[in-house]
């Protein structure tokens, strides 16, 4: 369990009229240039290095916790998916919590966590990297030294040239004593492995298990997994080191020092969770699943495989998932999961706090849109019923970029995003 960190303490926010100005001149479309703390200090893009479905941009979740709260408030995202919330709040020295049923994404903030410490040298990293792909041998076969069940399950996705660099991959990474460098190779492995798939049509095929043909398998073949995974590698130390230059490293090192002692990435749904206190939140930043638009689980079955978690355990437990959405009852269950999400979230905060979340806005250009409209609006009125107050100001509107709506038809009817800014009654 999560130590009570400020259970019984004022909130460490500021006060809703202080900011109010503030929040309405910002552009929350992050359509331009942004210009953050005189510090240096700017948001970290997690999915750059590691893909997750319909992930909000950064720059929400830095520029809420920024002027909402002061350093070492408790900031906490229940749908935590890779970590955009956790990431802001540490570069912020405000001390994060997460919470997320997907266990690749667990795995993923985890091993970020990892290389996000402030004594790593990553130059020695890339070193040890680049060595240890000097031992690849093309002629070798590595697929025999791999798990015979991880294999059958990635052997239709890969052509057999990919797979065979993939398995050296997985060999280094499993004999890697250095809980470091084991880290680093685990992302990395897993960001790519969809890249270098033979499944070519985008990630609703590998969520739906629609395995490639064999036209695309060759068309494959010349996939380089290697340069990929390190040029992958690289980046992503790359911009860790980028962001961490300008950390004030005293505080960093301390707030680092406390966070490793604790559990503050949990695997836990938040519909349940205990492993949070109850008034111990300063500010909760979250984007919820949207009714019936992804597969966040699914989507990840290929690093599901290669962790060798347990995909369908995971699914029992997923909100309004884009796989639920011919089911007569989608959007009731939506709705009442959400309830007890937001029941939970309303205990964990400090009375004062704030709860921030980003929900869709649907169009009423058909049925379906009338409908999923209906429920969000039912679902945000619902907060009201745990102590969470909104203001006639504390909604803000953003425009959703073109290129985020072109990914899935299901996105391409949806134009905005809205946040909200709830407080907990104190």
């Amino acid at each position: 369990m999560v130590r009570s960190m400020g259970m019984d303490e004022k909130a460490l926010v500021k006060e809703a009229d202080e900011v109010r100005s503030v929040l309405r001149n910002i552009n929350w479309d992050f359509n331009q240039k942004v210009s953050f703390p005189p510090s240096g200090v700017k948001p970290f893009n997690c999915r750059k290095h590691h893909w997750f479905p319909a992930t909000f941009v950064p720059e929400i979740p830095f520029t809420l916790i920024e002027v909402l709260t002061y350093p070492q408030a408790v900031v906490y995202d229940p749908f935590a998916g890779i970590g955009t919330t956790y990431f802001q709040a540490l570069l912020l020295c405000r001390r994060p919590l997460a919470t997320e049923i997907c266990r690749v994404a667990i795995e993923y903030m985890q091993s970020l966590l990892v290389l996000f410490n402030p004594n790593i040298e990553h130059k020695i990293l890339k070193e040890k990297i680049k060595n240890i792909l000097t031992d690849f041998d093309p002629g070798k076969d590595y697929i025999g030294s791999v798990s015979a069940t991880l294999i059958k399950k990635l052997k239709p996705w890969y052509s057999e040239n990919v797979l065979n660099q993939l398995a050296f991959l997985f060999v280094k990474e499993a004999n890697c004593q250095d809980n470091t460098l084991k880290s680093a190779m685990r992302i990395s492995i897993s960001s790519i492995l969809k890249t270098v798939s033979a499944q070519d049509r985008g990630w609703g095929c590998i969520a739906d298990n629609v395995l490639p043909k064999t036209h695309q398998i060759e068309n494959s073949k010349n996939k380089n997994a290697l340069h990929l995974f390190e040029k992958h590698i690289n980046n992503l130390l790359k911009d860790i080191s980028e962001h961490l230059k300008y950390i004030p490293k005293k505080e960093y090192k301390q707030l680092y020092r406390d966070i490793k002692r604790q559990k503050t990435i949990l695997y836990e749904d938040v519909q349940k969770c205990t492993g949070i206190p109850n008034e111990s939140v300063d500010l909760v930043v979250t984007s919820p699943p949207y009714p019936n638009m992804a597969d966040y689980i699914k989507s990840q079955r290929l690093s599901y495989y290669f962790f060798g978690f347990d995909l369908n355990k995971d699914l029992m437990k997923e909100i309004g998932t884009r796989s639920k959405r011919s089911r007569k009852n989608a959007l009731q269950s939506y709705f009442e999961e959400m309830q007890k999400s937001i029941e939970n979230i309303s205990k964990k905060l400090k009375g004062g706090g704030y709860a921030c979340f980003v929900m869709p806005v649907f169009t009423e250009d058909n049925e379906n849109n009338r409908k999923r409209k209906i429920i969000v609006d039912k679902v945000m009125n619902s907060a009201m019923e745990y102590g969470l107050l909104l203001g006639k100001e504390d909604k803000y509107e953003r425009i959703l970029p073109s290129i985020r709506r072109s990914h899935n038809i299901k996105w391409a009817t949806l134009e905005k995003e809205m946040i909200y800014i709830f407080r907990k009654e104190e």
